[in-house]
């Protein structure tokens, strides 16, 4: 055999081998239940905004409509500590998991909650089930859907020093907000937004967008014998001039209560009050029902920033441990919270936060979404400014 056959016979042989430890190494074993998940590598930002796992976890990367998964409630983005008990160290442990389970089988995750920096203690529970949802079609069996696990990007700029911050995402840039107070009330709000009304008492506080339907209101009074739900249907009658309609009550910590309603005039938004000794306080959100997805966080954000010295307001309580920093004033991070402060807690629904810097400049902010657990000045929240990095303080200065 010549020169050119025996490198010839060399190749072949070569790309056999690479072929068949390429097939050993990469086929997983056919899943035997359907989940609906797929799992990646913790990515540089979930890892940020995850300090307490130090080593390993999985990222959701996708949960597909319908399927067990789904109707559990798992999101994309959420990380997965553990499932069934069993930590996780990589997404091909936790894609591996769930593959092995049988339909009918209940498995469990621990997800890491990024609002407050910590394992929760309650997990979610899902079946698995033997197919996908019905109308669903595969150009492959078993559906490659089955807990799989994307392949990992290449390191970008083969880890130049800029490298994770592009990995990342583009750089933090919380929304700046504007101080806004007559008498004794004030609050924070967009850019832009004027103070609409004010009860000499200051039992009425009530800001709006210069342009547009966005209202965000603070109202208090006493109830004389009505019912908290007719006071606050006719506070949103006076106020947007229609008959509002209110789902059902939802109760709240600190005994607070959200609803949120609708008008004839296509208003939408929410209400979040609580009832003490005849006395009741609210904070109100109103927008155009069309625009609810990006209007009901901001609008309502700057509603659960509205502090008011209002008849009858109880006086300040200690701090509460289910309160976060992103949520409450200065006042009650060192000790004395009012009871906007205890209405915030809805902001963890809304999924956004406040900070400061030391000037005084009040932002709003996602917290799960904007840590930074490597930042240049430690973990915390940032601003670029000037093509640096300035670190924000959590808390509403008002």
């Amino acid at each position: 055999m010549g020169g050119k056959g025996i490198l010839l016979a060399v190749v072949i042989g070569l790309a056999l081998f690479a072929g068949a430890v390429f097939h050993a190494v990469d086929k997983s074993p056919k899943p035997q239940g359907f989940s609906g998940l797929q799992f990646a590598p913790l990515s540089p930002a979930a890892s940020a905004r995850t300090p307490l796992l130090k080593r390993g976890g999985a990222e959701i990367a996708a949960v597909m409509q319908d399927s067990p998964a789904g109707k559990a409630g798992l999101a994309v983005g959420e990380v997965v500590a553990a499932i069934d008990g069993v930590a996780i160290t990589t997404a091909r442990q936790a894609s591996s998991l769930v593959r092995a389970g049988k339909s009918g089988q209940r498995i469990t995750l621990t997800l890491y909650d990024i609002t407050k920096g910590e394992v929760r203690p309650k997990r979610v529970s899902l079946m698995l089930d033997a197919a996908p949802p019905v109308g669903k079609k595969f150009s492959v069996d078993p559906p490659r859907t089955l807990a799989k696990e994307p392949r990992p990007l290449p390191i970008a700029a083969a880890n130049a020093a800029w490298s994770k911050r592009i990995l990342r995402g583009a750089t933090i840039k919380p929304l700046a907000l504007s101080g806004l107070g007559a008498g004794q009330c004030n609050g924070f709000a967009p850019q832009g937004w004027r103070v609409a009304a004010h009860a000499p008492d200051n039992s009425l506080f009530h800001v709006m967008a210069g342009e547009g339907f966005q209202h965000a209101l603070y109202k208090s009074g006493d109830l004389n014998g009505a019912a908290a739900e007719t006071f606050v249907q006719d506070f949103l009658q006076a106020t947007f001039g229609s008959p509002a309609v209110l789902t059902p009550p939802q109760e709240r910590p600190f005994g607070f209560v959200a609803q949120d309603f609708g008008n004839q005039k296509g208003g939408k938004g929410f209400v979040l009050y609580r009832v003490a000794d005849g006395r009741i306080a609210l904070w109100a959100a109103a927008f155009p029902g069309g625009d609810a997805n990006w209007a009901k966080p901001l609008v309502g954000a700057a509603a659960l920033s509205m502090r008011c010295a209002s008849p009858e307001a109880p006086a300040p309580l200690r701090r509460d441990p289910q309160l976060l920093d992103t949520g409450i004033s200065l006042g009650c991070i060192k000790g004395q919270c009012s009871e906007t402060d205890f209405a915030a807690t809805y902001l963890t629904v809304l999924r956004l936060g406040y900070v400061h810097n030391l000037k005084g400049d009040m932002f709003l902010l996602r917290p799960g979404r904007d840590f930074w657990q490597s930042g240049a000045e430690g973990p915390g929240f940032y601003h670029q400014i000037g093509g640096e990095n300035e670190k924000l303080l959590p808390g509403r200065i008002n």
